[in-house]
């Protein structure tokens, strides 16, 4: 396995990151369904609140993401290394606000585990 995720992160250095993004994100979808049908919340993003648990929702949240990766993969793999320290900041911001959100949904997970269960 280790020898596996080395090789792929070895074919671009930002891969790893736009992978873990990629995963982030599909936890959020996942964490968001999971809050949703509880009852106690709902959809913050206004673009996705109609029609989340519906195949809009799939498609916004995780096809259409996964094709902007792929085009950002192209894209960094494509850039002048003069831009790497831009792209780095480009892909830690991303990491960091899908961090966020899901430590939010961790949270709220959990509340209402032990709250209301």
């Amino acid at each position: 396995m280790k020898k596996t995720l080395l090789a792929f992160l070895s074919k671009n250095q930002y891969d790893g990151i736009l992978l873990t993004v990629y995963l982030l994100n599909l936890s959020d979808y996942l964490f968001t369904l999971i809050l949703i049908s509880s009852g106690l919340f709902m959809e913050a993003n206004p673009l996705l609140s109609m029609n989340i648990d519906g195949i809009g929702g799939f498609v916004l949240k995780c096809l259409v993401p996964l094709l902007l990766l792929m085009y950002l993969h192209i894209r960094f793999t494509m850039s002048p290394p003069k831009h790497e320290k831009t792209v780095r900041l480009l892909l830690n911001l991303i990491l960091s606000y899908y961090a966020v959100i899901n430590a939010f949904h961790v949270f709220w997970l959990s509340y209402y585990i032990v709250i209301f269960r």
